[in-house]
């Protein structure tokens, strides 16, 4: 009998000690640290990218940037690597190969001023996201948008306009829950006045 006691008092300590060490770790390695290149990071599907934010191209095709940084006012999120052509058919000069004008979901993601406020017709999806009422209109594919917001807990505020052209819009829910506030920032500017890079 006192075997059996000293067994499950050794498994209760064992199972607390285990714990703790967990806890510990997790503050060591700093599994709550979130890295990203901009204000926010996001769990991308395969083939995603995150680039400099652009408007939809007229005839001349933008060159997406990869090289992202903590000033930017806006940024993209979209299923290709290739620049996306929602509305219009860029020059017959440039190869149809080089950009996209069907099956992509694109996102838009816009820093906005944290006195804007968001409708009060949003629906709250928790943890600070919402999404705004569906405007009900006739539209061609590639203009009609989905907007969603996000609200941080220090009261920031970022918009996200949402295209999809043959595409399930939930990839793109997905990518925007997945947004998280980035702790640990690993873009580099140039130094206004020094020329030397600097970190944010």
């Amino acid at each position: 009998m006192k075997r059996l006691l000293f067994a499950a008092g050794t498994a209760v300590l064992l199972m607390t000690g285990a714990g703790c060490s967990s806890g510990i770790m997790s503050s060591i390695t700093g599994s709550d640290t979130v890295e990203g290149k901009w204000d926010l990071a996001f769990d991308l599907p395969s083939g995603w990218v995150q680039v400099e934010g652009y408007a939809q191209p007229n005839t001349e095709l933008p060159t997406l940037s990869e090289d992202v940084n903590h000033t930017m006012e806006m940024i993209t999120l979209q299923s290709t690597n290739k620049p996306i052509a929602r509305t219009t058919t860029p020059a017959a000069s440039i190869s149809v190969e080089s950009y996209v004008t069907t099956n992509y979901t694109k996102i838009d993601v816009d820093t906005l001023d944290p006195r804007r406020a968001i409708p009060k017709d949003a629906e709250d999806l928790g943890n600070g996201f919402f999404k705004a009422a569906p405007v009900v209109k006739d539209c061609v594919p590639g203009s009609c948008t989905t907007t969603y917001y996000f609200k941080t807990a220090d009261g920031a505020k970022y918009m996200f306009t949402v295209w999809v052209n043959g595409q399930d819009e939930s990839a793109a829910r997905s990518v925007i829950l997945s947004a998280k506030v980035v702790t640990q920032p690993t873009d580099t500017v140039p130094a206004a006045t020094t020329g030397t890079v600097q970190t944010k």
